[in-house]
């Protein structure tokens, strides 16, 4: 079955869900007595709220431990706009707009580079203590411990209404934004953040953006529910809610609308049932549920049928075929153009000036003041003994380190301070010591993600573009040879300019080198691509190399050709001789 067929398949199942969904919903009031249908209505409000989590930690990686802050913000501006009078359409959309502030205020505290994924878990949580407080302590706001009333219309019409605002922002949030570049960038960030980082996706943005849209929709989800609860006082905005919500997402799957909704509703439905029948001993078996989940079925009950019934391929990745590039990023700053559309390019071109480049580590030196120029469309090989600093140099021309001191001017531009994705912006693609790709996606989608981020189209060479329809397995299953291969061609089929590769060759048998050798050397002719590459193995250096640049003790010893490297004393007694 090719990919065509694949992606129809899929749309065709997900329409026949929906269909069925919907006519589910509007059924239920017929078949169910008032009590049960105010449990479902109930598990909606809440499976809004799991599904607003679920679209920061199961789609983006966002840890928040206190999401019901969120959640208790909706249903008090509904509470407090029903008590003072205000109309609902614009108390909503006030209190939808306080609540997206209020998350960008934390993602921005939270989520900026170099801190630790726990601290938003820190900040979240301790948000969730602060809401819980504050609406005990705002006694003319929010009643205090006595929390607000607010009225609803009948159950079977709380019930209507609700299903209408769910299913509406389920699917708007899924046909708008998880299906399109937004979804396929949160699931690039959560498989593999420095990979997309390389193929020009600002991680902190995306990370940003989903926690403010889950934060909306989990106060929406709130605006739901206080109706449906009746009285809203602190503990809808505190620490046992932001728990139950976890444990929501937790039983049903995360990544996954429908974990969402099902987890709710069998938590929700159960522990009525359950605190019915044995008390309080509900809590109690509501945990051994959630241990035994966790443990036995890490992606929840939906991860643990689907494991069964297909390959582990992501629901958001094989939404549709490979995206055509857009013409320009607004999130970048600049648009690059191919090589023969920029004024004035020619083969002698810059692309990389590296000038009095320095890096210590504490008080370790390890880059010592290295110049170096590369021009476009050259292969340049760095070759030295071990602890040279030839990673840590190509470290510092990709971003990923920022040097002590010195200029990275990357075609003329100064870029010494710009983040790995800004970089790439200007044609900068790299290749990891370890083979980088999306383990969890087929090799087609692999392409597919990369495609939807290119400036430019780029025709593969056949052993790369053979990757194309390899859409039955996941790239983990691949071969050492074949992920490397993989991840020289999704980051080929950016449309790069300038490729950094760290030992591109490293773990390959001699024969598989040498296969990825000629195949570099026919990216660099066709494609005018500039090469840099760290090696060891020097047939392949001899093989591949325009020249050779030798690096000891984090400085340049020579430039030149092989022939000439090779006959030069110093590279002798510190290299090759070696060797």
């Amino acid at each position: 079955m090719n990919r065509s067929s694949r992606v129809a398949r899929i749309q065709r199942r997900h329409g026949i869900g929906l269909a069925g969904a919907v006519v589910a919903l509007a059924a239920a009031p017929f078949v169910l007595t008032s009590y049960p249908l105010s449990l479902l209505t109930l598990s909606l409000a809440y499976g809004l709220f799991a599904f607003g989590l679920d679209l920061a930690w199961g789609r983006a990686g966002v840890i928040s431990i206190g999401h019901a802050a969120f959640f208790g913000v909706g249903a008090y501006g509904v509470a407090i706009g029903t008590e003072r009078g205000v109309p609902l359409l614009l108390a909503v959309p006030v209190t939808l707009a306080l609540a997206a502030v209020l998350a960008l205020a934390v993602g921005l505290a939270g989520l900026r580079r170099g801190t630790s994924p726990s601290t938003m878990a820190v900040l979240t949580l301790a948000l969730t203590l602060l809401a819980e407080q504050a609406a005990r302590s705002l006694l003319s706001l929010t009643n205090g411990s006595n929390g607000l009333f607010v009225g609803s219309g009948g159950i079977v019409s709380t019930y209507y209404r609700t299903a209408v605002v769910v299913a509406l922002t389920v699917a708007v949030v899924w046909a708008h934004l998880l299906r399109g570049r937004f979804g396929r960038r949160l699931l690039a960030v959560r498989i593999n953040e420095p990979r997309s980082e390389h193929l020009g996706i600002d991680p902190r943005r995306v990370k940003i953006q989903a926690f403010v849209l889950s934060a909306t929709v989990a106060a929406l989800a709130g605006v739901v529910a206080a109706p449906i609860v009746g009285l809203v006082s602190p503990g809808i905005a505190g620490v046992v809610m932001s728990t139950q919500v976890l444990v929501f997402l937790a039983v049903g799957g995360r990544g996954s609308i429908l974990g969402a909704f099902l987890g709710a509703a069998l938590v929700t439905i159960g522990q009525e049932y359950l605190g019915a029948a044995i008390g309080s001993w509900y809590l109690f078996v509501i945990g051994i549920i959630f241990v035994l989940v966790v443990r036995f079925a890490p992606g929840g009950l939906v991860g643990l049928v689907t494991a069964r019934l297909r390959r582990p391929v992501s629901e958001t990745a094989s939404q549709g075929a490979v995206v055509q590039p857009p013409a320009d990023r607004p999130d970048a700053p600049g648009t690059r153009l191919p090589a023969t559309d920029r004024p004035g390019a020619d083969a002698a071109d810059v692309a990389i000036d590296v000038r009095d480049l320095t890096k210590s580590f504490d008080a370790t030196p390890v880059i010592r003041g290295v110049d170096l120029q590369i021009r476009q469309g050259e292969v340049v090989c760095l070759i030295g003994p071990n602890g040279a600093g030839k990673t840590t140099l190509l470290n510092l021309v990709a971003g990923d380190l920022r040097p002590t001191s010195g200029q990275i001017h990357l075609k003329g531009q100064d870029v010494a301070s710009w983040h790995p994705h800004h970089r790439a912006a200007l044609g900068l693609g790299r290749l990891f010591q370890t083979p980088s790709v999306y383990p969890e996606l087929t090799p087609a989608q692999n392409l597919a993600l990369a495609q939807a981020e290119a400036y430019q189209s780029v025709s593969l060479p056949p052993e790369l573009a053979r990757f194309a329809d390899v859409d039955d397995t996941p790239a983990s299953d691949l071969s050492l040879a074949d992920q490397r291969a993989l991840e020289l061609a999704l980051t080929i089929a950016w449309g790069p300019e300038i490729v950094l590769l760290d030992e591109p060759a490293a773990g390959l048998s001699h024969e598989d080198s040498v296969r990825l050798a000629g195949t570099l050397r026919a990216i660099n002719k066709d494609l005018g691509c500039t090469l840099v590459v760290v090696e060891h193995d020097m047939d392949i250096v001899r093989q591949l190399g325009d020249r050779v640049v030798v690096l000891a003790e984090g400085r340049v010893l020579v430039s030149g050709d092989m022939d000439e490297v090779a006959s030069h004393d110093e590279v002798r007694a510190a290299y090759i001789g070696a060797v």
